[in-house]
């Protein structure tokens, strides 16, 4: 018989921090954006916050690197996008339904080294890429005519290569939608066709609650507790189950593998290619070969989120977390 894989090993350290508003990683650093640009060396050491923004900012996203950040309402309609904790200009998304469902933002780089904004500054259906650096637009064009599809919980594959985005569809119903950067860039058209990707692994439409990528073409993508849609005779398999989790591979148009999970996912986040993160409850890590609960951290309350659709009395709302994904490691603050 082959061995026994290893035993997963695990380390957990904690300091004390109060009033804690955002978390991003920068090198081994932990910075609170939106307190200011407060940083935390992973042993407590505290740096004092830079500067007071005089504003209802909840949540923060950083590039790669750390350099760049955006922190931004949640449910609002404003963000500024900081170089190293300089605001180099503000941002906006369309009021509608903003009140509703998360911000749509996400830095990350591209093969030539550039770091790409992808936000929604005019329309909730429409995804534009920016230049971080210089604010040029890389996607404007007044011929663009996108699907009707409220972008949310944008997220780039490891190498910068495709982008999805885990947002919804009104009736309401939770979709995922992904994008081709390089085509995108080529023909901002590209960016338009969202809701028209083809699910063959989804006939139900079971609500497609959170997303994330394991590699730069394959993603997994977790389903919410609610029943499906649509009833159709035919069984196909695999096929997305409520409380379900998937693995899609992109290049291929094909759903590799399903797993039923005792509860809904929630918030997923990658860790190489066998592992993800559900943060429903506690945090979770999940094994993608098999669909077992590696281990659970009990003691860490990560939220009752499911959808980017949120309720606005904060009751889902999770704490503050930020993820490293090269170093597989995370943080939150624990109240």
């Amino acid at each position: 018989m082959p061995p026994e894989p290893p035993t997963p090993l695990f380390t957990q350290t904690s300091f004390t921090a109060s009033n804690v508003r955002s978390l991003c990683w920068r090198g081994d650093e932990l910075v609170d954006w939106v307190g200011g640009g407060r940083a935390f060396a992973l042993d407590g050491t505290e740096q004092p916050r830079q500067v007071n923004y005089a504003y209802r900012f909840d949540a923060a996203t950083a590039s790669p690197s750390g350099r760049f950040a955006v922190i931004y309402e949640t449910l609002g309609t404003k963000g500024l996008l900081l170089d190293r904790g300089r605001i180099l200009r503000e941002i906006d998304r369309s009021f509608y339904c903003a009140s509703s469902y998360e911000y749509p933002v996400a830095l990350f780089d591209v093969p030539d080294g550039r770091t790409l904004l992808a936000h929604c500054p005019r329309d909730y259906c429409r995804i534009e890429l920016e230049d971080a650096e210089t604010g040029c637009s890389l996607t404007s064009s007044a011929e663009r005519k996108p699907a009707d599809f409220f972008h949310a919980r944008l997220a780039a594959s490891p190498g910068g290569k495709r982008l999805l985005s885990a947002g919804w569809i009104w009736h309401p119903l939770d979709e995922v939608a992904w994008f081709d950067v390089a085509q995108a860039l080529a023909d901002p058209h590209h960016l338009d066709a969202g809701a028209a990707f083809p699910r063959p692994f989804n006939p139900y439409l079971v609500a497609e609650s959170s997303a994330c990528w394991l590699d730069d073409d394959c993603f997994a993508v977790a389903a919410s507790a609610e029943p499906g849609q649509d009833e159709i005779e035919e069984e196909i398999e695999p096929r997305l189950h409520p409380s379900g989790l998937a693995v899609y591979d992109v290049a291929r148009q094909t759903c590799l593998r399903t797993f039923q999970l005792d509860e809904p996912a929630g918030t997923l986040v990658g860790l190489g290619t066998r592992h993800v993160l559900s943060l429903y409850r506690h945090p979770k890590l999940i094994d993608l070969a098999t669909g077992q609960v590696v281990h659970t951290w009990t003691d860490l309350q990560t939220g009752l989120q499911i959808s980017s659709i949120m309720d606005a009395d904060n009751h889902d709302r999770p704490p503050p977390m930020a993820f490293d994904r090269t170093g597989l490691r995370f943080a939150l603050a624990n109240g």
